[in-house]
């Protein structure tokens, strides 16, 4: 591992109240919070399959959802970042893994399930002080952003959602005199159109395999099964919510 390297994952618990707005109005508020939290599922287990950095995933814990069990078996540990704004969790976040020894940071979008370990390695190569990696939707917004410490103030207010965040960043990108690195298009699963894409299993390039009808429902149902474990959990559990510590070493 290569602990210079580190991945940046932010996650919202699977509730409608944290599940974010712009997919509500997508989807309906009950599928878009199962839809959201399969999105944050299918990322995370795209992100593990990438060995060579340090992955922090910051989370905004519930009561009801204090840990991670629902996003993976192994109950990662994470950054609490209950009751911040995505632009200071994504800001904390990236500060947090340059103060732990990170040269370069790498924020993934949990929108993109479609984002492979080929595609980090390349933007992890093409981050320097000089250079800022982005990876544009073709239905607008970013699947990943990749940067140096001297370049967080580039992404001032940050937000997945924002209709013109690609042409904000590259504005500010060109401001502060950095060279842009652009990875190729890719997807995000934000409206009907996409979940479409993803849900036919083809990969948005088109040249790469093709999932089958029963594999893309295998996933979804052992998703939507591990959620609903959880959720039957003892309520006594959640009077332990206060005392869940900070463990990012645990993944790490």
């Amino acid at each position: 591992m290569n602990r210079e390297n580190s991945i940046i994952y932010l996650v919202s618990s699977p509730d409608s109240d944290s599940t974010f707005e712009e997919l509500k109005d997508a989807f309906g508020a009950e599928r878009a919070v199962d839809i959201n939290m399969d999105l944050y599922m299918r990322t995370y287990s795209k992100i593990m399959d990438y060995k060579n950095a340090v992955l922090i995933i910051a989370y905004a814990k519930t009561r009801k959802y204090y840990d991670l069990r629902w996003l993976s078996y192994d109950e990662p540990g994470f950054l609490d970042i209950s009751g911040r704004s995505y632009h200071d969790a994504f800001i904390s976040t990236a500060d947090l893994a340059f103060k732990t020894g990170a040269r370069k940071v790498l924020w993934i979008n949990h929108l993109c399930p479609f984002i492979t370990s080929a595609d980090i390695a390349l933007a992890f190569s093409n981050i320097n002080e000089k250079n800022i990696v982005i990876g544009p939707a073709s239905n607008k917004g970013l699947y990943l952003v990749g940067f140096q410490r001297d370049a967080l103030d580039v992404f001032d207010d940050f937000y997945p959602f924002r209709d013109n965040l690609t042409d904000e960043v590259m504005e500010r990108i060109k401001k502060n005199r950095y060279s842009v690195v652009e990875m190729k298009e890719n997807i995000l699963v934000k409206d009907e159109d996409s979940l479409k894409i993803l849900s036919e299993g083809v990969k948005p390039d088109l040249k790469n395999s093709v999932l089958t009808d029963a594999d893309n429902s295998a996933v979804y149902d052992n998703n939507i099964k591990h959620k609903k474990k959880h959720d039957r959990k003892d309520d006594s559990l959640n009077k332990t919510a206060d005392s869940v510590e900070l463990d990012l070493n645990k993944k790490n």
